[in-house]
């Protein structure tokens, strides 16, 4: 994503930024999501580091279930057969395009 080696150690120290308190959780993870979300700049990478430490699971959402995350469901009650089948179209969706980026 940054081929010049003196970005590339910048990038890292920030991104090594989450993790670094034991309560920030999950940190392989929510670092590659960040990665992803980042789009190759170093201003948003900076941005999505502070919103991990924030939330990290903002960061997973919008990196892992973006669609599921935009999907407007029923509030308080079972969701229906077809609103369940509807789910695990975005789902299936969701994980095929995060596999997709990972093998770029």
């Amino acid at each position: 994503m940054w081929p010049d080696p003196a970005l590339q150690a910048r990038v890292m120290a920030k991104l090594e930024g989450y993790g670094e308190n034991g309560y920030e959780r999950e940190a392989s993870r929510v670092r590659l999501a960040i990665l992803k979300l980042c789009e190759s700049r170093e201003d948003r990478l900076e941005e999505l580091v502070t919103a991990a430490k924030r939330d990290y699971r903002d960061v997973l959402m919008w990196a892992e279930y973006p669609s599921e995350g935009r999907a407007v469901w029923t509030v308080g009650g079972d969701l229906s057969a077809e609103e369940r089948r509807r789910l695990e179209d975005i789902r299936e969706e969701d994980r095929r395009q995060y596999q997709d980026w990972l093998k770029k």
